[in-house]
């Protein structure tokens, strides 16, 4: 027995010699292989590689051109990158699908493409003289359009009575406030002594009782939705089209409930779309209208949990600044139009909020808190509060828009860290809202807001979101958001520039800290082994460009799952 002890001890030594020969043998061979690229992986350590191995969808390995092409077999593709900038499929964290495929089918009021009211009514004039009598006309304006408009004031009821007098008409300043003629009010049942919606939203009367066509928060009252077969076509090809060509391979929307209804028929029907659906449901802004049973919210069983989720549900704490209709603590610098005694419009109680949280707590759903200014903020986290001293099992809870306006108190900060909530940012408003921001609240407390880099700093990990519903058809582009963070460049010039933020933490907002604001970090966020094989591939090196051209990187291919499905077609070709 002693004498084979050294031949056993030889072969040991050559055993552990070649340990990384054996598993070659036995270590599956990748579908296809992504080779000669600058990977960011976004991984803790920061780890560039040159390729990528996907098998069934998910990243088999990262790291050199020649340890990958090891993976390689005869039925494996090669996609040779070209040197290109890769990062992790890029994540919308927070955008309105639906209204979007509407709203870039409607009349066109967007600032600054259109400049005046009488241009605006000009537009529906001529959409409505192709329009079915007694049909509604949509158009939309950008957010804040009564600073944007030569005329410094939104179209009014009688100038929308004139440009379309026999059509209801609906025109959406941003999606938080509106304003409809005569034929559009009656069609909601609206009257003299009106005040509220049938299913939320505040009435504008004049010192008579009537109204004089201005509503506020009024989407719950929608009559123009698109029928479920078009919008189940619309999750199933258009939303993942549109997305996947700015470079994402994972958005969240928020859907109302008839569109979370079409999102789950896509999702029974086994189709898989190009991108990947995590979801919030909403009923009326208050809450008001969510279904007893929670549970008929969630996602078939036969559904691929990698393509579709249902997270959380989303209430309306306030409306919106740049509408007038943001809660907050004092009036507002300009309160010409502003509700609420200039204040802003406060769409759900604290009470209301609790409870809100808690029934979702209960059913397993995660919370999203719609909050656009401080007070409205304050109440947001105090329901958070009061349902985690109630305990049970924690889930996940958002503040929607944190700190984009106004920066929030001290107090309500610590709150935000000790309870780990997980806020949402899009910091392209700088360019979009920050002159409305600073005009409507005046300097000194709009300073306080779009302070990217204290969120950053404060450890708070934002994620970033297009916010999109069509009222800004740039605020699609994540690379605009990039460099308004990067950059602090404004519709104003430059604002606070002690607040930017690195590109590598603008990079994060869309992948890693995205993904931690739907509990997705793992599966996906950054490139890792296990991981989802979701790449955005660029059109330049995001991190060697100066921060000012930032705003030019286009998605050159993307990919879900390790196949692509996006390509950008060259200029001219």
């Amino acid at each position: 027995m002693n004498s084979l002890r050294p031949g056993l001890a030889l072969l040991a030594a050559v055993l552990w010699l070649v340990p990384s020969r054996l598993p070659a043998a036995t270590q599956p061979l990748a579908d296809v292989v992504f080779v000669n690229g600058k990977i960011a992986t976004m991984d803790a350590k920061g780890t560039f590689a040159s390729a990528v191995a996907v098998k069934d969808g998910r990243i088999l390995s990262v790291g050199s051109n020649r340890g990958i092409r090891k993976l390689s077999g005869p039925g494996t593709r090669v996609v040779d990158l070209g040197g290109k900038t890769v990062v992790p499929g890029l994540i919308d964290a927070h955008c309105h699908p639906a209204p979007t495929m509407l709203f870039i089918q409607s009349v066109d009021g967007r600032a600054p493409g259109v400049r005046s009211v009488a241009k605006l009514l000009e537009n529906v004039a001529a959409r409505a003289k192709v329009t079915e009598k007694g049909a509604w006309v949509v158009a939309v304006g950008a957010s804040a359009s009564q600073t944007k408009y030569a005329e410094k004031r939104l179209p009014t009821r009688a100038e929308l009575d004139l440009a379309a007098p026999d059509n209801p008409v609906w025109f959406w300043n941003g999606t938080h406030a509106e304003v409809l003629n005569s034929r559009g009010l009656a069609a909601l049942g609206v009257s003299k002594g009106h005040l509220k919606l049938p299913h939320g939203g505040r009435v504008e009367v004049d010192a008579n009782g009537e109204p004089i066509g201005q509503v506020f928060e009024g989407e719950g009252n929608v009559p123009f939705a698109a029928d479920a077969p078009t919008t189940e076509r619309w999750f199933a090809k258009d939303v993942p089209a549109y997305w996947n060509s700015h470079g994402f391979t994972t958005l969240n929307g928020m859907l109302a409930l008839d569109d979370a209804r079409a999102l789950r028929a896509v999702a029974a029907s086994g189709t898989l779309p190009t991108v990947r659906y995590s979801h919030f449901v909403f009923a009326e802004p208050n809450g008001v209208g969510m279904p007893e049973d929670l549970g008929t919210l969630a996602m078939p069983a036969s559904a691929s949990r990698d393509h579709f989720k249902t997270t959380g549900l989303k209430l309306w704490i306030d409306g919106e600044v740049d509408a007038g209709s943001g809660y907050c603590a004092a009036p507002y610098a300009d309160p010409e139009g502003v509700p609420g005694g200039g204040r802003g419009l406060l769409v759900t109680t604290e009470a209301q909020a609790t409870d809100f949280a808690r029934r979702a707590r209960a059913a397993g759903l995660g919370v999203a808190f719609h909050a656009s200014c401080d007070t409205s903020s304050e109440i947001a986290v105090h329901a958070f509060r009061a349902v985690a001293k109630e305990g049970g099992k924690p889930t996940l809870q958002r503040l929607e828009h944190y700190g984009q306006f106004v920066g929030p108190t001290p107090e309500v900060t610590r709150a935000v860290k000790d309870l780990g909530l997980h806020v949402v940012t899009q910091p392209a408003w700088l360019l979009f809202l920050g002159r409305a921001t600073y005009h409507l609240l005046g300097e000194e407390r709009a300073r306080t807001g779009f302070r990217y880099g204290s969120l950053v700093k404060g450890g708070l990990q934002p994620a970033a979101s297009s916010d999109t519903t069509g009222a800004y058809l740039e605020a699609l582009n994540p690379f605009v958001h990039m460099k308004a963070a990067v950059t602090r460049t404004s519709d104003m010039g430059v604002i606070q520039p002690e607040e930017a933020i690195s590109v590598t933490d603008a990079l994060r907002m869309w992948t890693t800290w995205a993904a931690r604001s739907i509990q997705e970090e793992k599966t996906r966020g950054s490139l890792e082994p296990g991981k989802l094989a979701d790449m955005t591939v660029l059109t330049e090196d995001l991190f060697a460009i100066p921060p000012s051209r930032i705003d030019e990187v286009r998605a050159a291919m993307t990919v879900v799952g390790g196949e692509i499905v996006y390509r950008l077609v060259p200029a001219g070709k």
